[in-house]
C-alpha cells in the first residue's frame, strides 16, 4: 500500500515539474533554470533532483516521448505506401506535430536545445532510412538523404508558421511540402513520386 502511494506522489510530482516546464517554455521563459522551474511546480530542488538529474534531462524526456509517438505514426504504414501514396510521408510528419501536441512543436525549434533535438532527427531518419532502404532498391545513403530532404522541408516551414514568419495554414503547409518534396527528389534523385 506504501508504494502506491509513494507511486502517485511521483507521479503527481513528475506532473507538476511537467506543467510548469510546459508553462514556461511556451510563455518564453527561456532559458529556464531548476529554481525558477521547482518555484512555479511548488517543490523543492531537492524534489526536481529525485526525478530529473538536469533540465536537459526533463527535455529528453520529452523526446523518447515524442520519437515513440512519431515512429508509432509512422509504423502504422510500410515504407511501399509512403513511395505510392504521395505526400503521405509529409501529411504523417505535419500530423504529428500540428495535431498531437503543441508543446512538442515548441520543444522541437526551441534553440536552446538544438543538440537534442538534432539528435532526434538523426535517429528517427536513421531508423526510417533503414526500413525504406530494405524494402526498397534504394541504398542507405539514399533513403538518408530521402529523409533528410523531406523531413527538413517541413519542419523549416512548420517553424516559420509557430514563429509567425509566415501565415500559412498547417493545410497549406502540407501541401507546399509535397510540392517541394515532389520537386526535389524527382531532380536530385530521379524518383517518381
Amino acid at each position: 500500500m506504501a508504494t502506491t502511494k509513494t507511486d502517485l506522489r511521483a507521479q503527481r510530482t513528475d506532473k507538476a515539474i511537467r506543467q510548469a516546464f510546459e508553462e514556461m517554455l511556451m510563455t518564453g521563459a527561456t532559458p529556464i533554470k531548476v529554481s525558477a522551474l521547482t518555484q512555479r511546480a511548488g517543490i523543492n530542488r531537492k524534489t526536481f533532483y529525485l526525478h530529473y538529474d538536469t533540465i536537459e534531462d526533463l527535455v529528453d524526456s520529452y523526446i523518447s516521448d515524442a520519437r515513440a509517438d512519431l515512429l508509432g505514426r509512422l509504423g502504422q504504414h510500410t515504407p511501399q505506401e509512403f513511395l505510392a501514396n504521395r505526400g503521405l510521408l509529409i501529411n504523417t510528419l505535419t500530423d504529428f506535430f500540428t495535431a498531437n501536441q503543441e508543446f512538442y512543436s515548441y520543444i522541437m525549434f526551441a534553440d536552446e536545445y538544438t543538440a537534442l533535438i538534432r539528435r532526434f532527427q538523426d535517429d528517427i531518419t536513421r531508423t526510417l532510412a533503414k526500413s525504406l532502404s530494405e524494402a526498397t532498391d534504394l541504398s542507405f545513403d539514399d533513403a538518408a538523404l530521402v529523409l533528410t530532404f523531406s523531413c527538413s522541408t517541413i519542419l523549416t516551414m512548420l517553424r516559420m508558421r509557430l514563429r509567425g514568419q509566415t501565415k500559412m495554414t498547417p493545410e497549406e503547409i502540407r501541401e507546399k511540402s509535397v510540392a517541394l518534396n515532389i520537386g526535389g527528389l524527382r531532380g536530385a534523385m530521379g524518383l517518381d513520386v
